[in-house]
Formats: structure tokens, C-alpha cells, sequence
């Protein structure tokens, strides 16, 4: 018999946030495309339903209103939190002494990110959220769209939390960066 010989195949690199800026910045990948990067592997993101956007609207109402706190706010803004890792959070509240045109944001920029997930809770409070607390991210929320609950998650360590609390819809949040900005959800 002379059956090829088949030689195992090296498993594939992961792809790196550069290769991904790269693919979109020359066409290769539609800059509109709903995907994230998590750890070198692309995950294609879900449509966004009715209740992911009347729970972002609610929110953006509340980002409205005036604030002492000197911040700029972002909206689905592209963050690269590794090599391997790119997110576009829903709101992300920052420094406003950092101008994002002058350099990406870094953790230390960034006071609180805030996703909305209606499909992706389980994915928005473990990986994400630990790819969040490993960059340093001062505060992270996830808003559950459907029953409006929300997971704060305050003080980061590595790549853990050290503080997540549990919101029950209706309940009252105001963030660490600006206590006097209240919002029921």
C-alpha cells in the first residue's frame, strides 16, 4: 500500500489583537461586524434585542445627567485588554484628563465599564470579568436587560474580584467614581 502519510497539523495560533486591527483596517473583516476577541479566539456577539436596547437607553439617559465628577464617556468604544483580547463594552466612564484621541485608554483610565447582556450573561461575568479585573478596571456592572438585575463587580486582584454584589431589580446603584450619581434599573 502506498497511503500517504499524514502528518498532525500544529493546532493554530491564536490570533492576536494586532492581526485583528490589521484584518479590519484593510477590508478583510467589516469594521460593523459583531465579534469580540477573547483570548485569541473570535466570539461572533448576538444580535442586539429589545431588551439590550431599552436597558442601553435607560442607561444613556443616566449618563445625561450632569455629573461633578470630571469623566468622558464612551459608547461601544474597541478596548484591547491583552494580546489576545479585544471588547467593546456598552459604556465606559473615564478620565476626562485622558483624551482617548491621544492614546488607548489603559485600566488605570478607565473608572467604570458597564455591559448590557441579555444573551451573554454567563460570558459577561466570568471571562469578561476577569479579563476586566486583570486590566484594571477600577468598577465593571453587568446589567441584565431581561430582569434588570445587575452584578457589580468592585476592587480587583489579578484576575479575580474581590468585591461582586448582586443588585436586585429596583434596587438603587451609584458608582465608586461619583456617589452622588444614583441609578435604579
Amino acid at each position: 500500500m502506498n497511503a500517504p502519510v499524514l502528518t498532525p497539523l500544529e493546532p493554530p495560533r491564536p490570533l492576536l489583537a494586532s492581526d485583528v486591527l490589521f484584518l479590519v483596517e484593510h477590508g478583510l473583516i467589516d469594521p460593523n461586524a459583531r465579534f469580540e476577541l477573547m483570548d485569541g479566539a473570535i466570539i461572533p456577539m448576538s444580535p442586539k434585542g429589545r431588551f439590550h436596547e431599552a436597558m442601553r437607553e435607560r442607561i444613556m439617559n443616566w449618563l445625561r445627567e450632569p455629573w461633578t465628577a470630571p469623566f468622558g464617556i464612551t459608547v461601544e468604544h474597541t478596548l484591547v485588554l491583552d494580546a489576545e483580547t479585544i471588547v467593546e463594552p456598552d459604556f465606559i466612564l473615564y478620565d476626562r484628563a485622558r483624551s482617548i484621541a491621544d492614546a488607548p485608554l489603559t485600566g488605570a483610565d478607565i473608572r467604570l465599564v458597564i455591559e448590557v447582556a441579555d444573551s451573554s450573561w454567563a460570558y459577561d461575568t466570568t471571562e469578561k470579568a476577569a479579563k476586566y479585573a486583570g486590566f484594571g478596571v477600577s468598577e465593571y456592572w453587568v446589567v441584565n436587560a431581561v430582569d434588570r438585575s445587575v452584578r457589580a463587580h468592585r476592587s480587583a486582584e489579578g484576575l479575580t474580584w474581590t468585591d461582586v454584589r448582586d443588585i436586585a431589580p429596583g434596587a438603587s446603584l451609584t458608582p465608586l467614581c461619583a456617589r452622588e450619581q444614583m441609578i435604579t434599573l
